[in-house]
């Protein structure tokens, strides 16, 4: 690694503190994954370190998953434990974590039942948000950050790498699946089966398709997953 910064810029100061205050947080965590050195925080300027490394690719989304289920299982251990996905989680005296449904109503399906569902937390695993270093996986963005089940923020991750690379196998992900539920296996009830996780996946469909031809998503959802077009009802 070296110590070349890199400088976010925020649309506002309230945006760029919220972010600090979801990065320090992830920090604290010490989760086995690489969270990049926070320099500075001016107004609506971020400065953190640049880490060398790789984008993940498609073929990278089982370890991408593995870290991320580590994350999920250190967040929930250590703090969410005591959270429901239906309410605001007071993470730190300053920092509160936004529910999981409030902010999705919309596209949440009514047979989705998540009040009862172990909570984790969703960090916007688009696969741009991560990067391959020689020892760890790290993360370079804090501008998301909410509870969300076990399962939903990979979802995301697969969700991204399709849009953006195209279809991905059946056998990639359902390797990329067990990597993630491998690593959250001491969590009561956090299991993601397949058919839950192909519902968040459609969720993230119905909140990323307005993207479609932006931000590298070239490829619709609907037309890359390798489940058929149906959306689940």
């Amino acid at each position: 690694m070296t110590t070349t910064t890199f400088i976010k810029n925020y649309a506002s100061a309230c945006l760029a503190e919220t972010a600090r205050a979801h990065h320090d947080w992830l920090r604290r965590l010490d989760a086995a994954v690489c969270i990049p050195h926070l320099y500075g925080l001016t107004g609506t300027r971020m400065v953190l370190e640049r880490i060398d490394g790789e984008q993940p690719g498609p073929t990278d989304l089982p370890i991408v998953a593995a870290s991320l289920g580590h994350l999920h299982t250190t967040a929930h251990t250590r703090h969410l434990h005591a959270g429901r996905l239906d309410q605001p989680f007071q993470a730190t005296p300053t920092l509160t974590l936004i529910d999981f449904v409030s902010p999705r109503i919309a596209a949440l399906p009514q047979t989705l039942a998540i009040s009862e569902l172990p909570v984790a937390l969703y960090k916007d695993s688009n696969i741009r948000n991560f990067i391959l270093t020689d020892h760890k996986v790290a993360i370079i963005d804090f501008d998301e950050l909410t509870l969300a089940p076990f399962g939903y923020d990979l979802a995301k991750l697969v969700v991204s790498a399709a849009m953006t690379h195209g279809p991905l196998s059946n056998e990639l992900i359902e390797h990329t699946l067990n990597s993630y539920n491998s690593e959250t296996a001491s969590i009561t009830d956090a299991y993601c089966d397949m058919r839950r996780f192909q519902t968040y996946t459609d969720i993230h469909h119905r909140l990323t398709v307005s993207y479609l031809d932006r931000h590298g998503y070239t490829h619709a959802w609907p037309d890359v997953r390798p489940w058929g077009r149906t959306l689940v009802s």
